[in-house]
């Protein structure tokens, strides 16, 4: 299989090469002054299995673009199968209608991405798993959705949060929370958070837990204001937790998100290299070229 990092990974795509063992084959690209991007293969791609590594954070939308036309060249080009490894898929929080009239942004980036030849996504912790049934009952892609939670527990445990108390934010991410507690030991247990469909505003019902004197560690898929996380860490932290850490897969880096969760009290915050950001301290290169490995 030849690897191709795209320019928003490239170093995941190394690394996810290394750990296959095979060389890693950039692409030439350039951003014109206008924007649109220039991309060109650098080695040949005839009769391969081709996987494309590009992350979609930050500026999705020129992301997207860098990816579609790494896939259509692929294609163009030869390769008998494209798969689009998408460590963190923009648009994917919007995988059904909660208002009427709204544009269903998940479905149009699926559907892109079929018509530029891609046959696989490998995506990790995707907002929600019920976008990956909706996926593949509409289109022609397979999806392959990973966890970089394990993952995440383990550096934590290492770091001196065994048996720490596992949390989620909201109800939907329970299942998060429960894995990490697999690894953890420490039991789990999520928040009750609303959000205002117009106004983005977040409400979050706060339990009471048996938290005083302990550790925990609150766990989501991603951070992006910081408001979400920053009110869970907060609400511990009121409740007399020792320490509360923060992890996420994805952090997408929002001025002003790390000064919200370090103020209410995290310490440390990390997530995984699905986004490259100072908090990157677990990398999804071995669980990513597992599943490369399975796809041959």
């Amino acid at each position: 299989m030849i690897v191709i990092p795209g320019p928003a990974s490239l170093g995941l795509g190394w690394r996810i090469a290394s750990e296959l063992g095979v060389e890693p084959h950039t692409v030439e690209h350039r951003v014109f002054p206008d924007g649109e991007s220039y991309i060109k293969l650098t080695k040949p791609v005839q009769g391969e299995a081709v996987a494309i590594v590009q992350t979609t954070s930050p500026n999705p939308d020129t992301r997207l673009m860098q990816l579609l036309l790494m896939a259509q060249t692929a294609k163009d080009f030869g390769a008998k199968r494209v798969v689009a490894v998408i460590p963190y898929l923009a648009y994917a929080r919007q995988d059904k209608r909660f208002l009427d009239l709204e544009a269903l942004s998940l479905d149009v980036v699926v559907r892109l991405l079929e018509a530029a030849g891609v046959s696989d996504l490998v995506v990790v912790n995707i907002h929600n798993e019920a976008s990956v049934r909706a996926i593949e009952a509409k289109h022609g892609v397979k999806v392959h959705n990973l966890s970089a939670v394990p993952l995440l527990a383990e550096y934590l445990k290492k770091k001196g949060f065994d048996r720490a108390y596992s949390l989620s934010p909201d109800k939907g991410a329970i299942y998060i929370a429960e894995a990490a507690s697999k690894v953890l030991g420490g039991g789990f247990n999520f928040f009750e958070k609303t959000r205002d469909r117009k106004t983005g505003e977040i409400r979050m019902e706060i339990k009471n837990l048996d938290i005083a004197g302990r550790r925990a560690v609150v766990f989501d898929d991603m951070i992006s204001s910081g408001g979400t996380m920053a009110k869970a860490v907060e609400a511990l932290k009121a409740q007399g937790a020792e320490r509360v850490a923060a992890a996420c897969t994805h952090v997408l880096y929002m001025p002003g998100a790390e000064e919200k969760i370090r103020t209410a009290g995290a310490d440390p915050i990390l997530s995984t290299d699905t986004i490259e950001t100072p908090f990157s301290r677990v990398t999804v290169a071995g669980l990513i070229a597992g599943k490369l490995r399975e796809l041959g």
